[in-house]
């Protein structure tokens, strides 16, 4: 017997990465400097600036805003999503 369980999630999206890059250029923060800052992989900073990944874990949201010395609501919105999965009852 399974039952379907309703989670809220907590999804944090780039609000334009343009903005982004202007923070980083305005700072002088390389990819891969504020990855190292901020401690998550340059990747995640290159997909965010480059548009290809627009949502990133809370946590990674506000270390950016810090890093980059700005109101995290300045780059990031956050929006609280309800996902279900199957459990097993």
């Amino acid at each position: 017997m399974t039952a379907t369980l309703i989670e809220g999630r907590l999804d944090v999206r780039l609000i334009s990465p343009e903005a982004l890059r202007q923070y980083m250029s305005f700072r002088h923060y390389s990819v891969r400097g504020l990855a190292a800052r901020v401690g998550c992989s340059h990747s995640t900073i290159g997909f965010l600036i480059k548009g290809t990944r627009k949502n990133t874990k809370p946590e990674i949201a506000c270390k950016i805003a810090e890093a980059l010395d700005c109101p995290v609501d300045a780059l990031f919105v956050a929006k609280v999503s309800h996902v279900s999965r199957e459990v097993a009852a």
